[in-house]
């Protein structure tokens, strides 16, 4: 067989509903079988999903998952995070309604509602769909390799 588990490759194929078979299975091989990495995997390739596919089958069997490109060290520390974003939805389902994002500037949240943009006096923290967070404790000392 290919070495990865049918029933695996037939969950990714019906929940995620845009890839073929052969193309989970091939990002299934990829990520020696973790699904949540294949299905990362796949819409990170999405692009040019054949070619990558086509290099994955062209011999690089021995990579351990990681994509190819230069490797850059891992800046290490706390990993000390805040909050500087977040996109919310008005409405009564996702299926209809409106987006508007809340951004923190200058220690204020900031509402963007189409073309208006004013201050929020009370951002709907926990009716967020997405946060954004700024790694702290590196600001003002980037790695030179990115």
């Amino acid at each position: 067989g290919s070495g990865v588990d049918d029933a695996v490759v037939m969950s990714l194929v019906e929940s995620l509903g845009c890839f073929t078979i052969d193309q989970v299975r091939a990002a299934l091989k990829e990520t020696k079988g973790a699904a949540d990495r294949a299905a990362d995997w796949l819409f990170s390739h999405m692009d040019d999903l054949d070619s990558a596919i086509a290099n994955l089958e062209g011999g690089n069997e021995g990579n351990d998952g990681q994509t190819g490109g230069p490797k850059v060290p891992l800046e290490d520390g706390d990993g000390k995070y805040s909050m500087v974003g977040m996109v919310s939805h008005i409405g009564k389902n996702t299926g209809s309604g409106h987006y508007v994002a809340h951004v923190k500037h200058d220690g204020k949240w900031v509402i963007f509602n189409d073309e208006k943009v004013a201050l929020s006096e009370n951002p709907p923290m926990q009716h967020a769909y997405l946060y954004l967070f700024q790694r702290t404790d590196t600001i003002g000392s980037p790695n030179p390799e990115y």
